[in-house]
């Protein structure tokens, strides 16, 4: 389950995705100044990020390996164009 109004929300376009969650060891409560964007149905945390404007998006599962999934491509695209912004401003 996807939280609307994160980024991952954004970058997901849904409330709910399917992942390939395969941990053994979990977020049991985030960091200060970071929130949950995702959970598994159980409560397991997949997600986590900075709410501040700061592009820091966190998942527990493995997009490396959805290669046709539409939502994992799209994370790999906002990501690569976040580190593309950060290097055109220094």
């Amino acid at each position: 389950r996807v939280e609307p109004g994160t980024r991952l929300g954004q970058i997901a376009g849904a409330r709910e995705i399917e992942v390939n969650s395969r941990h053994h060891q979990a977020i049991d409560h985030p960091a200060a100044g970071l929130v949950v964007s995702a959970t598994a149905p159980d409560g397991v945390i997949e997600a986590i990020e900075s709410p501040d404007g700061r592009w820091l998006v966190a998942v527990q599962w493995h997009p490396e390996n959805l290669t046709n999934d539409e939502v994992s491509r799209n994370l790999f695209r906002e990501f690569v164009a976040e580190a593309r912004r950060r290097k055109a401003s220094k």
